[in-house]
C-alpha cells in the first residue's frame, strides 16, 4: 500500500493581522501535494479577513464560537 501521508499545519491565532500574511506567505512556497493549513482564529482584530483572502489557496480559516484566547 503506498498512501502519501496527510501534512497538517495549525496555526493558533489572536490579533495577528500584522504578522498572519507573512506567515500564510510563507506556507503557500511549500511543494508538498498533501498538505492542510488550519487557522484558528480567536482575534478581535482584521486577522480572519486577511486570512480569508488565502481560501482559495487551501488554507481553512475556523473561529471558535466561544472565544476563550489564543492557547485555548
Amino acid at each position: 500500500m503506498n498512501e502519501e501521508l496527510k501534512f497538517s499545519i495549525i496555526i493558533p491565532t489572536y490579533n495577528e493581522e500584522n504578522d498572519i500574511e507573512r506567515t500564510l506567505d510563507s506556507l503557500m512556497k511549500i511543494k508538498y501535494s498533501n498538505i492542510e493549513i488550519l487557522v484558528i482564529d480567536d482575534s478581535v482584530d482584521n486577522t480572519a479577513n486577511i486570512v480569508r483572502m488565502y481560501k482559495d489557496n487551501g488554507v481553512d480559516l475556523i473561529i471558535p464560537k466561544e472565544r476563550k484566547g489564543r492557547s485555548e
